[in-house]
């Protein structure tokens, strides 16, 4: 199996979010992250350490024109922190971001009965957690 097709895939899947949803892949994390979070409002530091991604990125991500529509920033009451959550347009963006990735899924696993897509959603996920552990081969 060339292990390169899961690039390719991943490509496909990116194009297909930025042409029904015009979202880009940092827009797409932070979008599902707090869907399924129930848009739970979360300081700055903690969005950024659960997106693993620096505090300096999770911020150049959030000044994007495009996101600030979909997002709230507020400032603690407690600290000068920054805290975030989805807008309403960031809601109504998620809701129809979820379905197009169902749409997808739906396409992807076209040849395959409910129970081997399940079982092979299943798999992935492991060779996805699985794949964390390579890092450390270098």
């Amino acid at each position: 199996m060339d292990v390169l097709f899961f690039s390719t895939i991943a490509d496909q899947i990116k194009k297909e979010i930025n042409h029904k949803c015009g979202l880009n892949i940092s827009q797409t994390r932070i979008l599902l992250f707090f869907d399924d979070t129930n848009n739970k409002a979360l300081v700055m530091g903690k969005l950024a350490k659960a997106l693993n991604i620096s505090l300096s990125t999770l911020s150049r991500q959030l000044q994007q024109k495009k996101t600030k529509s979909l997002i709230e920033i507020t400032r603690s009451e407690k600290d000068s922190s920054k805290i975030v959550n989805l807008s309403a347009e960031g809601i109504k963006k998620a809701k129809e971001l979820k379905n197009t990735l169902n749409k997808i899924e739906e396409l992807l696993f076209v040849y395959l009965d409910s129970d081997a897509s399940s079982l092979f959603i299943k798999q992935l996920n492991q060779v996805a957690q699985a794949s964390t552990s390579l890092e450390g081969l270098e």
